[in-house]
């Protein structure tokens, strides 16, 4: 297709003696679209136009909708892309439908490239910018959310925002009294690195963004994913993956071992340590050894898997010994790795309430998990979420623990089995636990199937706005049958479920390499609670409500131009547990109010929420040296009176505030960042105690 003409500056890279430098644009990698995504595109096609919930045809409109989806996907806050070259590639705007169709994605390719050559343009200029003083007595802003705003009409509007974003982030840092030296050199590799993760992206995942620009047209839950994407899926949903037991992250041009999974096979070996940096990879006892150097993660990630039982070595210079250190190869052996991290935990603490002490467990539950392929395969000790937490229920029981909390903050969901059957834990089996209706209009129910009621003391739920889905479901039958009390905040609003599908399923006759199609994530029907709501966008609310750090309006179903909207069904067969909740919610809430009024702890809670959510709803920030220092000092005496006022409670530091250090993710002490997320692990903040209190009211007007 012939787009308008436009001019594409074509700028010499500047290089440093560091290794870490940016791609040259003779070296970007060669990108075109293939068969193989042709395919996809025009599978993905007829699955959403004709097997969604909400079946919106593939009309011009639509095409038009992924037209500004995908320039909005690449640059979400408009800083790359000028006016010109939205206006350059209009021409294929109403024909974007009939293009997807057809399974023609070179616009998709076309875009992509003038992408990567406009992220090499504003590297330029920023590693321009580093070369020269800024002069922070100007009084001028930075706004950090350009969302909403309109595309720069120039290159050299778009430098100076730029401009404004490297003077933020050279302010940031400098408040931390790093030295202008070190800030440059920091900076330079942050945009480095950024620049390089983007013009090293390969077709394929060229072709999955722009069919996730599609499908996320037609629903804000549906994804494409492509074949090593549908891999790492499907180890996020069963928590277990073959391979050796290390998480990585990228660390300049390393990729760098972040933890290593208790357990797994890099565990037992004791030789692979966090901090250390991966600088080759071999497969099998006598394979070459692959220089990994500035790789983008997820290649090195590929290198890493592999067969269980099958051999992998990886050289890395240790952690403790310095870049210049005696490098060392490690030889593992991969098996099957179960992230226990990211599993359901527990803790028992002991609550004084009204000079009354009792035994509250709390569960701490990070999804519901659940291996699939265990399942189905007849494994008898297969991974789910309901299985762990029955385990949990039983050691409760048997140490006499009077109450549970179950904190599903933070809980995006995962399987709507498992959302069942833990449910059935405190309801009992073969109970509706939520109504499905179909596209077609049809109604059915999901019973908790093969389980018993394994816990029959109060139960207590934490929510925020970061539950959704299978999260609202639990929390959701736990209210609607009375069977225990839901404190927090609104949760998400996501009442649809999707189905998880490889391409190939969808060919009449698939041969092996079909699995390249990769797999899509589709809406097929909408959920309703046993009393007939739709958790859509409404979500759950709790029966008490707790202050909240979140801003609704930007966060949340809601906040998604095309969301399904709210509807409702008529209920469902189920008998609440109990006619006096409502009666019981009430006192619950007088004699919460009562103690957090007096709580000191609470006190400071509720401070330090209000204050993070003001500064969450702030967008600018000024680039004059004085006043960000005013503002730096400011902050800070304000974040050393909660501290002193956290001393003074006795209480443990891990929710504490921390003053922004201006530091993006791989830039700070791993040693710290990882004793600081398992100090939050262990915790019990001051929600989950006031949760457990609360549950101890709850036991004691029982037994009235």
């Amino acid at each position: 297709m012939t787009y308008a003409k436009t001019t594409v500056d074509k700028v010499a890279t500047t290089t440093e003696s560091s290794r870490l430098v940016p791609t040259k644009r003779e070296s970007f990698p060669k990108l075109a679209p293939e068969l193989d995504f042709a395919r996809s595109t025009v599978l993905v096609s007829m699955i959403l136009t004709q097997f969604e919930y909400d079946k919106k045809p593939l009309t011009v409109a639509m095409g038009e909708k992924v037209y500004d989806n995908y320039f909005k996907m690449l640059d979400p806050q408009k800083m790359y892309f000028i006016a010109e070259d939205i206006e350059y590639f209009s021409s294929a705007k109403p024909v974007m439908s009939k293009m997807i169709r057809e399974g023609n994605l070179r616009f998709a390719f076309d875009v992509y490239k003038l992408y990567r050559e406009r992220v090499a343009d504003r590297l330029d200029y920023v590693l321009s910018l580093l070369d020269k003083p800024f002069d922070f007595s100007v009084d001028e802003e930075f706004n950090v959310d350009r969302k909403k705003a309109e595309w720069v009409k120039s290159n050299d509007e778009a430098n100076d925002l730029w401009r404004k974003r490297v003077k933020n982030d050279f302010l940031r840092l400098k408040l931390n009294k790093t030295d202008d030296k070190k800030i440059r050199e920091i900076l330079r590799k942050r945009y480095i690195n950024n620049h390089n993760q983007v013009v090293r992206m390969n077709s394929e995942d060229v072709a999955e963004m722009f069919l996730n620009a599609y499908a996320d047209s037609t629903d804000p839950h549906t994804n494409y994913y492509s074949p090593t994407s549908a891999k790492n899926f499907d180890v996020q949903l069963s928590l277990s993956v073959e391979g050796i037991g290390a998480v990585l992250q990228k660390r300049d041009e390393y990729g760098q071992i972040r933890e290593v999974v208790a357990g797994g096979p890099a565990a037992r070996s004791g030789e692979l340590q966090p901090g250390d940096r991966i600088v080759a990879v071999g497969q099998g006892d006598n394979g070459p050894m692959e220089d990994v150097i500035d790789w983008r993660l997820d290649d090195i990630v590929k290198k890493i898997r592999g067969k269980r039982g099958s051999v992998v070595r990886i050289e890395v210079i240790p952690a403790d010994s310095g870049l210049d250190g005696k490098h060392k190869t490690i030889r593992i052996v991969r098996e099957k790795v179960t992230m226990e991290d990211q599993a359901a935990r527990s803790k028992v603490i002991e609550t004084n309430v009204d000079n009354i002490k009792r035994k509250v467990g709390i569960i701490t539950v990070p999804s519901f998990y659940e291996d699939f392929e265990g399942r189905s395969n007849g494994s008898k000790n297969y991974k789910s979420v309901t299985r762990d937490v029955k385990k949990i229920l039983d050691t409760f029981n048997q140490e006499g623990v009077e109450a549970v909390v179950l904190d599903l903050r933070e809980n995006g969901g995962g399987s709507l089995n498992e959302a069942a059957n833990l449910s059935g834990l405190f309801l009992g089996n073969n109970q509706n636990i939520v109504q499905i209706r179909s596209a077609e209009g049809s109604i059915s129910g999901v019973r908790s199937r093969g389980v018993e009621q394994v816990w029959k003391k109060p139960v207590v739920v934490i929510i925020n706005r970061i539950s959704a889905s299978a999260s609202e479901i639990f929390a959701a039958a736990i209210q609607d049958y009375a069977r225990g009390i839901v404190v927090g905040g609104d949760t998400w609003g996501k009442g649809t479920v999707q189905t998880f599908r490889p391409l190939a399923d969808f060919l009449r006759f698939p041969d092996e390499d079909d699995d390249k199609l990769g797999a899509l994530k589709w809406t097929i029907q909408k959920f309703f609670r046993v009393n007939g709501s739709s958790t859509q966008v409404k979500g759950v609310s709790p029966d008490i409500e707790f202050p909240s750090v979140f801003v609704n309006e930007e966060l949340g179903e809601s906040s998604y131009d095309n969301a399904m909207p709210w509807t409702e069904i008529p209920a469902a067969k189920y008998q609440p547990f109990t006619t006096k909740l409502k009666a019981t919610i009430t006192q619950l809430s007088k004699k919460h109010q009562a103690r957090v009024e007096q709580s000191a702890s609470w006190q400071l809670f509720k401070d330090e929420t209000e204050y993070r959510l003001k500064e969450a709803k702030r967008k600018s920030f000024s680039l004059n040296l004085a006043k960000r220092e005013a503002e730096f000092v400011a902050t800070d005496r304000i974040y050393k009176e909660f501290e002193q006022r956290r001393k003074e409670l006795g209480e443990d530091d891990a929710s504490k505030l921390e003053m922004d250090d201006g530091l993006a993710m791989g830039e700070g002490n791993l040693k710290k960042e990882l004793e600081d997320a398992k100090k939050r692990r262990e915790s019990i903040d001051t929600v989950a105690k006031e949760a457990a209190n609360i549950a101890s009211d709850l036991v004691t007007l029982s037994k009235k």
